[in-house]
């Protein structure tokens, strides 16, 4: 891990431990420290060893990018070895993690409790992206992830390659035209902006099933998110010369793992501090297991898109929703009076192009929220189904006790029948 890794993973257990609620916190943290012993069970494994020792089947492909990136990829064709077979040929499904996670977050916990193993024993053939620059998707035909160029990416660069890329193989390894996309937060920002300006993706894409939505930022209540913002992330990153974010998967988990067990009320509040926590949804004696798996890695680009995200939607009229394109400033000249990248030169015009999402007309959309969600606020959710276009949108469900990683951490009592239903009945009606 960079200083700069370990210094924010230090600053957001600070920031965390002013945002412990008292009462029912106090007594969250005092039954984890009764219970932690038991986490030093875990250690990191391999997807093959995550899925395959469930006894489910597991495929790695490669997916190169239209430059050059060559993302990690999962297939669970099928559900648990010896079950019934279900419907030939099923059906696929692409499920897409959220900003530093990975594939590995569809299949941590037991097989009643992980997204994946559930679709794929519900007769769906299910497909795990990983985002370029994670744990799974370090490569490249041409540039090493030691280079600034690896690193030269954000969002926005997932939704115009990573997301068109991973569709077209999809389809070539099914046959199928069409497969069902689910997306958890950054997830279904990459989506959202790669259906408002792909026809292709719009035709292929059916249904998608946003999780924990995180497009309009106005009422963050991240802590971590909130104060990147507010340093100007974007120009703080360039200054220092970091380009990769949290990218030591071995490092960050030994440091949180060393931290938990020492303090696991400090641990508990990083995550309360940066999207939520609450071990009402969430299995609290498996957060080393988590912990393990993520942060999994990013660009400091893409993070400081993130921060310019939550300062534009701050700083636009009550209401409104825009989600733009990276913001390149408007100088074209540096400080030293070099020539540097502009938003002129990458865009012809001053400001960043906004995303228009009244193009996703036609698109089968499913929205799912949490009442309790740090991130994806549920007033910005509700900004957003405002503007979705309404015949699109099929379902639209809140969980009042849901906080953000509920999605991908939690128990499946409440969001998998939702989930399934919605994929089964919106996907198949088309």
């Amino acid at each position: 891990m960079t200083v700069l890794a370990a210094c924010l993973a230090l600053s957001s257990l600070l920031w965390g431990v002013g945002a412990v609620r008292p009462g029912r916190d106090e007594a969250l943290h005092t039954g984890i420290s009764r219970r932690w012993p038991i986490l030093s069970e875990y250690e990191h494994r391999s997807m093959a060893e995550l899925v395959k020792t469930k006894g489910y089947p597991l495929e790695e492909h490669f997916v190169t990018t239209s430059d050059g990136y060559v993302l990690g990829t999962y297939r669970i064709p099928h559900g648990r070895e010896g079950a019934s077979p279900g419907p030939t040929p099923r059906r696929p499904v692409l499920l897409q993690h959220g900003l530093l996670d990975s594939s590995a977050t569809w299949v941590l916990n037991d097989p009643d409790q992980s997204l994946a193993l559930i679709l794929a024993d519900a007769g769906w053939d299910v497909w795990l992206g990983n985002s370029r620059g994670n744990a799974y998707s370090r490569n490249h035909t041409g540039l090493g992830p030691d280079t600034a160029a690896f690193w030269d990416f954000s969002f926005d660069d997932m939704a115009a390659a990573d997301l068109p890329a991973l569709t077209a193989h999809v389809q070539g390894v099914t046959g199928c035209a069409t497969l069902a996309y689910v997306g958890h937060s950054q997830g279904t920002t990459v989506a959202l902006a790669a259906l408002s300006t792909q026809g292709a993706l719009r035709a292929a894409l059916r249904p998608v099933v946003l999780l924990a939505p995180a497009v309009s930022l106005r009422h963050i209540q991240s802590i971590p998110m909130l104060t990147l913002a507010r340093l100007q992330a974007d120009q703080f990153f360039a200054m220092l010369g970091v380009f990769e974010f949290m990218p030591s998967r071995e490092a960050t988990a030994a440091l949180f793992e060393e931290l938990c067990q020492a303090t696991p009320t400090a641990c508990v509040s990083v995550l309360t501090a940066v999207c939520g926590f609450s071990d009402r949804n969430v299995n609290a004696s498996r957060l080393s297991h988590y912990v393990t798996y993520a942060p999994s890695g990013t660009s400091t680009r893409n993070v400081a898109h993130w921060a310019q995200a939550v300062r534009a939607a701050q700083a636009a009229p009550r209401g409104t929703l825009a989600l733009t394109m990276y913001d390149w400033g408007g100088s074209c000249v540096s400080p030293l009076g070099r020539p540097q990248t502009c938003n002129r030169r990458v865009y012809g015009r001053e400001q960043p192009p906004t995303y228009d999402l009244a193009r996703l007309e036609g698109v089968p959309l499913a929205v799912v929220w949490g009442g309790e969600d740090k991130l994806a606020d549920p007033l910005d959710v509700r900004r957003l189904l405002y503007v979705l276009p309404q015949a699109s949108l099929k379902l639209a469900v809140g969980v009042p006790t849901f906080e953000h990683l509920d999605f991908v951490w939690g128990n499946m009592g409440l969001r998998v029948p939702i989930v399934t239903a919605v994929g089964i009945r919106v996907g198949h009606s088309r």
